[in-house]
């Protein structure tokens, strides 16, 4: 089988490889942290969908069986629910990318089996001072964003190219969720965005496999709960077992 094929496959087997993890001791509490937020975000905007479309269903065809209304209704909160949680994603990425990082952080050290030598103090400044990281990286990932949607969104605009826009736009996504969750552990090993960039660049397929994952996560109902924990944890694991990296201190 190619190797490309190969480093495909690896980056969408890694999120699921992975998930026994959330519930390792030592991680767990660090992974209820996202969850709890991502079920947040998410029941409260299903919920605002679901009573936004109702009342405006009610409104257009006020005449039809209420069974039937109620079906329909559903069906298309549920159609559009998934559709928005995936959009949601980046937001709720934004929100909980200091406790991200933290997760990230606490998977390195179970998997490089390091011992925690820092007393409660020290270890809690390190906290706070790589939260602070992951909010910079944040802003600095926003702009990457913004450019190259702004790209494909004036590609879209041109007959014949946008045909392929939403394929672009799939991939894309993809693309900015590996390096939204792959970027924590580079941050966390001290290599700051700009070459963690560099690196992932360097194996497209496997973190395009990856993404792509994710993405399919991130549409499922009640599994997308998971999303952001998933992710993190998965990429965490897939940079400690495809790219270099140093022991935790």
């Amino acid at each position: 089988m190619p190797s490309v094929i190969v480093n495909f496959l690896k980056g969408v087997a890694a999120p699921f490889q992975a998930l026994p993890l959330l519930f390792k001791p030592g991680i767990r509490t660090y992974a209820f942290l996202p969850l709890c937020l991502t079920i947040l975000v998410l029941s409260s905007a299903s919920y605002f969908l679901s009573s936004t479309i109702d009342s405006t269903f009610s409104m257009v065809a006020p005449n039809w069986p209420g069974w039937m209304s109620s079906v329909i209704s559903w069906a298309i909160s549920s159609l559009i629910s998934i559709w928005v949680s995936f959009f949601l994603l980046g937001f709720i990425n934004f929100l909980s990318c200091p406790f991200n990082s933290l997760l990230s952080s606490k998977v390195l050290v179970y998997l490089s089996k390091s011992s925690e030598r820092m007393n409660n103090t020290t270890t809690l400044l390190i906290d706070v001072k790589e939260s602070v990281s992951a909010l910079k990286a944040e802003v600095r990932k926003v702009f990457y964003y913004v450019k190259f949607a702004a790209i494909i969104l004036l590609l879209s605009l041109i007959p014949g190219i946008n045909i392929f826009s939403p394929l672009l736009w799939v991939v894309f996504g993809a693309w900015m969720l590996t390096i939204e969750y792959l970027d924590y552990p580079f941050s966390n090993d001290h290599v700051i965005f700009p070459e963690s960039l560099k690196t992932m660049a360097g194996q497209k397929a496997t973190c395009l496999g990856f993404g792509l994952a994710i993405t399919a996560i991130a549409l499922i109902p009640v599994l997308n709960w998971l999303t952001v924990a998933i992710g993190v944890v998965g990429a965490t694991a897939l940079y400690r077992n495809n790219f270099n990296t140093n022991e935790l201190s």
